[in-house]
């Protein structure tokens, strides 16, 4: 494993920097962590996520906007301190076409930092672009704002165990360049987690994002979530732990926007699969 990725805290902090947030559109994955993989080992985590608005269509009442969400996210670790990843995204509406999208990007993740006690920064920098032609019939009338966009974010994390468990913070801005005059964006994240066994943990995410020109929304978007690893309850005497590394793991969360309470509440679904 990465030099920080130590016992329970690193086999969770290099998975969970990577999906928290996964599903929560459009703000959603802005970053991925600072960590970077171990050489040679991946991670593909599948999300399943709903959002409706107003919340109460959540227990059967009348639809006003909805979105289902399929995301297909893979990183790997191609040398020491560089990873590389891709993501699909799908999101389909049953109540407006108009707001379905579909895009297929990857990225590339540098550390350029770290300091031996649980710190580390990188820089990380990849490309989106739409494909609903591709994913079939259907989505001719997609969101019309969906365009291909790049971005370039700097990232910084640091992590603590200890007999009371295990936990992590990390943060990180971006700018999102949009083409076909759209308006370019800001975008920011603090994820924060705590393991009190190498089985369960809670993170907290806050995704920002602000767009650079008048009359469109800023958003602020809060994302509890729970985790469950199948990893075995046995600890282990050495850091290459495989069995714990590549153990797949749950995650169940939900999502709202602070500041656009109008868009509903999100609720998602991942399971991660180390390789």
């Amino acid at each position: 494993m990465e030099v920080l990725c130590i016992g329970a805290l690193g086999r969770w902090t290099c998975a969970a920097l990577s999906v928290a947030g996964l599903a929560l559109p459009p703000a959603g994955p802005a970053l991925a962590g600072a960590w970077t993989r171990t050489a040679g080992e991946g991670l593909a985590i599948v999300t399943a996520a709903r959002r409706v608005a107003p919340i109460t269509s959540l227990a059967g009442g009348p639809i006003d906007a909805d979105a289902n969400v399929t995301q297909v996210y893979v990183e790997y670790g191609l040398v020491e301190g560089l990873t590389a990843g891709a993501k699909l995204y799908v999101e389909l509406s049953a109540s407006d076409l108009e707001t379905s999208s579909a895009s297929l990007g990857g990225f590339l993740r540098k550390r350029i930092w770290q300091d031996g006690h649980g710190g580390v920064a990188s820089v990380q920098g990849g490309y989106a672009h739409p494909v609903e032609s591709v994913i079939g019939q259907g989505l001719e009338l997609a969101d019309p704002g969906a365009a291909p966009e790049a971005h370039f974010a700097g990232l910084y994390g640091r992590g603590w165990e200890g007999n009371w468990g295990n936990a992590f913070v990390s943060t990180g801005a971006g700018y999102h360049w949009r083409s076909e005059g759209l308006a370019d964006e800001i975008r920011g994240e603090i994820t924060g987690g705590y393991a009190p066994s190498r089985r369960w943990m809670g993170i907290v995410s806050l995704y920002g994002l602000y767009p650079l020109a008048a009359g469109t929304d800023v958003s602020l978007k809060i994302a509890p979530s729970i985790a469950y690893s199948f990893a075995s309850d046995a600890e282990s005497d050495t850091d290459d732990d495989t069995e714990a590394r590549h153990a797949r793991k749950v995650q169940l969360g939900i999502s709202y926007d602070l500041l656009n309470g109008g868009d509903g509440l999100g609720v998602s679904l991942s399971v991660w699969q180390p390789f």
